[in-house]
């Protein structure tokens, strides 16, 4: 995208905020990964930052986990426009017997819109000093809860509900899907 995701806006708000609202909706405490700490220093939460930079997504799963007050962390990428409270609460009600909670849909799973429990920090330790960091491939050595998308058939256009912005395209369709609802 050459530009932070985050700050893309949508119908008057960047992307983290309206991420923000939702989850400060469903959470007692939320925190924001990143490297980039002074970007984000208005929202009035917890900035976590890598302890080595460049290692992606799963070492701010791993520093988030560290910094966490509670056992399960939902994490979530900047760069998904359409999060719901619902889809959240429900995905939760697997917490704690899980160590991770991932949507699994035909279009494949969604490792940044899951919960992972804190039993999960050694392994993704040992995947970082591997530089194995790849989050998905984590999940054999967990215990982990896939839910299907027959599971979230109560839920309305799950490819909107789960679709991130990956390049300026994806970010141009989901512009014009909004000005045509």
């Amino acid at each position: 995208m050459k530009k932070n995701k985050a700050f893309l806006e949508l119908e008057g708000k960047p992307l983290v905020e309206r991420s923000l609202t939702v989850l400060q909706a469903v959470f007692a405490e939320v925190l924001i990964s990143s490297n980039k700490a002074e970007l984000y220093e208005g929202f009035e939460v917890p900035i976590i930052l890598d302890e080595i930079p460049g290692r992606g997504p799963l070492e701010g799963i791993y520093q988030g986990l560290k910094a966490a007050a509670y056992d399960e962390v939902f994490v979530l990428a900047c760069d998904i426009p359409f999060l719901r409270t619902e889809l959240i609460r429900f995905m939760a009600t697997w917490n704690p017997v899980y160590d991770v909670v991932v949507p699994s849909l035909q279009s494949g799973l969604h490792p940044l819109h899951a919960f992972y429990h804190r039993r999960c920090l050694p392994l993704i330790k040992k995947s970082l000093e591997a530089n194995s960091l790849k989050v998905i491939d984590l999940y054999p050595s967990c215990s982990v809860r896939y839910v299907k998308e027959t599971e979230l058939q109560n839920y309305n256009n799950l490819s909107r509900l789960f679709c991130n912005i990956n390049t300026p395209e994806d970010w141009s369709a989901i512009l014009t899907e909004g000005e045509s609802t």
